[in-house]
């Protein structure tokens, strides 16, 4: 041992001896935590945004569905309870709304130059985007299952049980993070985050309003049944409706294996757009 390791107190190594590393998976697995734990803190840091962020589809829930559900038809929705046929839709409208939010910090990392300093890391850059994806998801799923319980305890009588509802949230998860990997290649694509939101405000209500969120496919006309069926978030509402309202069916396989397919399609655009903007900047700073 040398004068320098023993003031530092280091440990010495005996000659021959490798040091053992982290194997690269797990080295990914543990970026991706820590990235996950800085989005964690920084919500947490505002507390009144976590508070309304998880309390907000629960009110949706109670105020939207008790004032719509008495104008609407029962042999229009198929149900009388229009509460549990509106619960998936409520769903879906929060799944929406977190993208967009799950899209502004990297949008901000980006323009104040903080994704720069990321980059410089030795880190995986993959990690920082599927970091956001994880948190998001699982920020989603805690909202879910209260809007969940809220309508349970508003007497919605779930017809797939409680193994339904671990279903309906593993819908929500793949749904949230189509929705996410869109508006993140969407916040690396744009200059500026005011044409973030420009875009981002002129397609979200309209891409929950042209499914059936709140209205079933059948009583839609033509032309809006047809832009409904392209819509991914059809598919994640029929998924948890059926769930909702008639329990187990095949039908169920299908929304499922399009929201999935969906899921990777979105995954692959958003990964691609953040490795073509990192490398952009990379070749810009001469990193």
């Amino acid at each position: 041992m040398t004068t320098e390791q023993a003031a530092a107190g280091a440990i010495p190594v005996p000659s021959g001896v490798v040091r053992a590393e982290t194997p690269p998976h797990l080295q990914y697995l543990q970026e991706i935590t820590a990235l996950t734990r800085r989005w964690y803190i920084e919500l947490t840091r505002e507390r009144l945004n976590l508070l309304f962020s998880v309390m907000q589809p629960a009110i949706w829930l109670i105020f939207f569905g008790a004032g719509v559900g008495r104008t609407v038809d029962e042999g229009v929705i198929g149900t009388g309870d229009y509460i549990a046929f509106m619960l998936p839709g409520i769903i879906a409208f929060t799944v929406v709304g977190n993208g967009v939010a799950g899209a502004m910090p990297l949008m901000w990392d980006k323009e104040q130059g903080y994704l720069d300093k990321l980059m410089s890391m030795p880190i995986a850059r993959s990690s920082i985007i599927v970091s956001r994806f994880v948190f998001m998801a699982a920020l989603g799923s805690v909202q879910s299952l209260l809007v969940v319980i809220v309508a349970l305890i508003m007497g919605v009588d779930l017809a797939a049980g409680a193994a339904g509802v671990a279903v309906m949230l593993a819908a929500a998860a793949l749904l949230a993070l189509a929705v996410t990997a869109v508006y993140c290649a969407l916040a690396y694509w744009v200059p500026g985050h005011g044409t973030f939101f420009a875009i981002t405000g002129f397609i979200t209500l309209p891409l929950l309003f042209m499914s059936n969120a709140f209205v079933p496919l059948d009583a839609m006309p033509a032309w809006m049944e047809a832009v409904a069926l392209a819509n991914p978030l059809t598919y994640a509402i029929t998924a948890m409706r059926t769930l909702v309202l008639d329990g187990w069916e095949v039908d169920l396989l299908l929304p499922f294996a399009v929201l999935a397919a969906v899921s990777v399609a979105c995954l692959a655009i958003g990964t691609y757009q953040f490795g073509r903007t990192t490398a952009e900047r990379i070749s810009e700073t001469g990193q």
